[in-house]
This record gives C-alpha cells, sequence and structure tokens, in this order.
C-alpha cells in the first residue's frame, strides 16, 4: 500500500488497468488491444517512476493533477463494471495514463 498521496492514484490508475485488463482485452479489436496493453505498461511505467523518484512534491499544479486523476480514476472503476463502450473505456483510461505521467514528470521536476 501507497502512503505518500503522491503515489496512491498514480498506483489507483496502474492497478484499475491491471486487474480488469483480461476482461477489457477480450472486449477489443486488434488495434484496440495493441492500444490497452500500451496503456498498461504506460501505467506500470509512471507507477514504477514514481518509486524510484520518491514523489512527495505538494504544489498546487500536483495537487489539481491528482484531483483530477481521482476524478479520473473513479469514472473508470464505474465504467470497468460494464465495460459497455470499449472506445469510451480507453479514452478514459488514455486521460488517466496521461495525468498519472504528467503528475510524475511534475513532481520529479
Amino acid at each position: 500500500m501507497c502512503v505518500n498521496t503522491n503515489l496512491t492514484e498514480i498506483k489507483r490508475t496502474y492497478d484499475l488497468i491491471d486487474n480488469n485488463f483480461d476482461a477489457a482485452y477480450q472486449k477489443c479489436n486488434t488495434d484496440q488491444q495493441k492500444q490497452l496493453v500500451n496503456l498498461r505498461d504506460s501505467a506500470r511505467d509512471a507507477f514504477w517512476k514514481s518509486i524510484a523518484e520518491n514523489l512527495s512534491d505538494n504544489h498546487a499544479l500536483i495537487d489539481k493533477s491528482l484531483n483530477d486523476l481521482k476524478t479520473t480514476n473513479d469514472n473508470i472503476q464505474a465504467a470497468v463494471k460494464s465495460l459497455q463502450d470499449i472506445s469510451a473505456f480507453l479514452n478514459m483510461v488514455t486521460q488517466g495514463v496521461t495525468l498519472a505521467a504528467a503528475v510524475v514528470t511534475l513532481a520529479a521536476a
């Protein structure tokens, strides 16, 4: 479990993708499957980079980005229950991974 609040939502993004990977993958066409694999790998890389950097910056922009990431993670968690629209799900996941990577980059600067 992450104690650092910067790490918590970044790990949650990765866990949401990884824990629901198989179910989402089955709903994807070939191009979407590649996208999902890339998103999972990017989320994993962002998480491990955040651990390596020991992120702890509490700048206002990072706080806003973390709040946006939390909201996006909440949306991903709700969408993964049905996976009715896989394209919309992949768009949410893309947004989450982008925000996680942005937090890592900003906090490491």
